[in-house]
């Protein structure tokens, strides 16, 4: 059996590190996985894969095009967070504070988003197919172009939210008029079949 060289561990490390983060600054990666709290923290591109960030403080960070698939966010502090075309499939973020947040064109496949308060986020164009919004704020976000296929949002408060253009649960492309309007209740037509008796 070989042993592995003691030399090479800090060099794994650094590698490891420098993976993490890419072009996130390497010291804000440490600060976030050692502490948990890292509010304004350039985090842009960083490679966070299935990490357990439950209750962190990212309040402001920048985690513009970041990975973070798989990885645990719920409770988080992301007010006013920047997760433009961030990966973001299958992260939990139950009872996450999104308030404010800019996720243009971010990616939440299959995310778990139920009772997070994303109240004035701007979700433009971002991908929410299959994402679980159920209990979750919605009051003022930006939905626009958004694809919401599959998506489950019972319960979720939608008022004030834009959606001009984006892709419902449905699979329906919505179509303002002004506000969002109910769905109308179908009235028996006067020229239906009746059969003899």
């Amino acid at each position: 059996m070989k042993r592995f060289p003691l030399a090479l561990i800090p060099l794994v490390t650094l590698f490891a590190l420098a993976t993490a983060a890419l072009s996130a600054n390497p010291d804000h990666v440490k600060q976030l996985l050692n502490s948990g709290i890292c509010p304004g923290c350039d985090l842009s591109e960083a490679s966070l894969y299935s990490y357990e960030l439950g209750l962190a403080d990212l309040k402001g960070a920048n985690l513009t095009a970041a990975a973070l698939q798989g990885s645990n966010l719920s409770s988080a502090n992301l007010t006013d967070a920047v997760m433009e075309r961030a990966n973001l499939a299958l992260v939990k973020f139950q009872n996450a504070n999104l308030q404010g947040a800019k996720l243009y064109k971010a990616n939440l496949y299959g995310a778990d988003l139920t009772n997070a308060d994303l109240s004035g986020a701007d979700l433009r164009e971002a991908s929410l197919e299959g994402a679980d919004l159920r209990g979750a704020n919605l009051t003022g976000a930006n939905l626009e172009k958004a694809n919401l296929v599959k998506a489950k949002m019972f319960g979720a408060v939608i008022t004030e939210a834009k959606f001009a253009g984006a892709r419902m649960p449905n699979g329906a492309e919505y179509k303002p008029d002004g506000a969002l309007q109910p769905r109308p209740t179908p009235r028996p037509s006067p020229f239906q079949f009746k059969p003899d008796r």
